[in-house]
């Protein structure tokens, strides 16, 4: 029975040994790699900032592009309702002409009619 136990203190105190000694040679390993990814990650997130920069003067320009092709719009459509209201505004101005014409027509028939019949 001392022997058995020998033997698993023995094979457990090997093991721990083994496994510091893995753990203590393999730890600037795993370290170094952590390091190479979270520079990989970082020149990746760098990378992904520079082209959504470079970018953003294209669609800068595409926005404002679409902003002065609205704004020339409105402004046409502005100028085609002066027009409009022009146009009315002379029509309405000859309309008024007319009935006032007419309207002194029928005065002076009115009065010749009042005169020629007393």
């Amino acid at each position: 029975m001392d022997n058995l136990i020998n033997e698993i203190i023995m094979l457990s105190a090997t093991g721990g040994i083994g496994g510091f000694f893995g753990w203590f040679f393999t730890r600037r390993k795993q370290n170094a790699e952590a390091t190479g990814s979270e520079i990989d990650n970082g020149s990746k997130v760098v990378e992904l900032y520079k082209n959504a920069l470079d970018d953003l003067s294209i669609r800068y320009e595409d926005k404002y592009k679409h902003v002065q092709e609205m704004s020339d719009n409105i402004a046409n459509l502005f100028e085609k309702k002066e027009q409009i209201l022009l146009q009315e505004i002379e029509y309405h101005k000859k309309q008024a002409a007319l009935y006032k014409k007419m309207y002194d027509d029928k005065v002076r028939e009115f009065n010749k009619y009042k005169k020629e019949h007393p």
